[in-house]
């Protein structure tokens, strides 16, 4: 009994090294299989105008086609402010200056105006 229970152990525990060492050889092999790339650009897409491309978008739905539009958008404008980096800089800093909240001092300073009558 004893000697059917240490064989069949012996065969458990090589069957297992077995299947591990083939996990092992089969995991190596798929290592080196290549996998395609998606990165690269299709030619389909990379001849489009970009009318064409916010029309391909808007058959898909309409919300990717409207995320197009928007990044259009905003490739041209980036390309305008490229071409006048000043004029872009002084549109953008008085749009910060719209934006900015005033500051506790410049609060105050009103607030002493406005009680002195200045």
């Amino acid at each position: 009994m004893q000697s059917i229970g240490s064989s069949l152990k012996q065969i458990l525990r090589r069957s297992f090294l077995l299947s591990l060492m083939l996990l092992m050889v089969v995991s190596t092999l798929f290592i080196f299989v290549q996998q395609p790339s998606y990165a690269f650009p299709n030619s389909d897409t990379t001849k489009l105008t970009p009318q064409e491309k916010i029309d391909r978008a808007y058959t898909f739905s309409e919300g990717v086609g409207l995320e197009e539009e928007e990044r259009q958008e905003a490739y041209e404008e980036a390309i305008e402010e490229s071409e006048n980096p000043e004029k872009a800089y002084e549109e953008n800093t008085k749009a910060y200056r719209k934006e900015m909240q005033p500051v506790l001092i410049e609060k105050a300073e009103e607030l002493v105006e406005t009680v002195t009558g200045k």
